[in-house]
């Protein structure tokens, strides 16, 4: 096994924290300001470090963006639970919650739909990533007997999946999300009866303040 000396050690540390704070800034700039009004000055200055910093990290203004992009779905997933169908739910208000409180994802998100991206960011990706995940816990709960019958995952996730965007982005107009957590509220309200399976709904749990009963930690970066 090969051993990494205490030198070394601190270095992998530091460069791996000053990755986690360029991609925080970049997360900060790219929601204040979009995608083509961000320069690379403005993140790097933002974080006091260096432009060869920054270039030894992302080779570019798009590179940053796609690593981005990338950390959106991993960072929002919770923890396997029995229930599928409250693992959904979770998920969802745990994203919230990054959203309202996580710099780097409001730049992901805030990328995902932005229409003004260059080629070679690709926003598609992410939410095929989304459908995926979604689809796949969907499918565990209807192999349990925890949807209806009726229910098709694929089907529930695409939909599930454009509604959500649909009321963070209305939610961001009206009130700069601060309304987000009731919406989601009312969105499961709304839909779960045509998902869940009778026996399932009166134990889950859609209150816009969920997520003060769950054991997450939230990356404050």
């Amino acid at each position: 096994m090969d051993v990494v000396l205490p030198r070394t050690r601190a270095k992998q540390e530091r460069s791996i924290r000053t990755r986690a704070l360029l991609l925080a800034a970049a997360g900060e700039v790219f929601a204040e300001h979009g995608y083509a009004a961000t320069t690379l000055k403005t993140i790097y200055e933002r974080t006091g470090s260096t432009k060869g910093r920054l270039y030894h990290h992302f080779d570019s203004k798009a590179d940053l963006a796609i690593a981005l992009l990338t950390e959106q779905v991993p960072m929002a997933i919770v923890p396997p639970q029995e229930s599928k169908i409250q693992e959904l739910i979770d998920t969802g208000f745990h994203f919230v919650d990054l959203m309202l409180n996580n710099s780097l994802i409001r730049g992901s998100v805030r990328l995902s739909t932005d229409g003004g991206l260059p080629q070679e960011i690709n926003a598609a990706p992410t939410f095929h990533q989304w459908a995926q995940h979604v689809e796949q816990v969907l499918t565990q709960a209807h192999k349990s007997g925890q949807m209806l019958p009726s229910a098709t995952p694929s089907e529930v996730a695409k939909t599930l999946i454009g509604s959500f965007v649909g009321i963070q982005l209305m939610s961001k107009a009206t009130d700069d999300r601060t309304s987000l957590p009731v919406r989601l509220s009312e969105l499961w309200k709304v839909t779960l009866p045509g998902i869940a399976a009778p026996g399932m709904l009166l134990g889950l749990d859609i209150e816009p303040d969920r997520l003060t009963r769950l054991k997450l930690t939230t990356p404050l970066i």
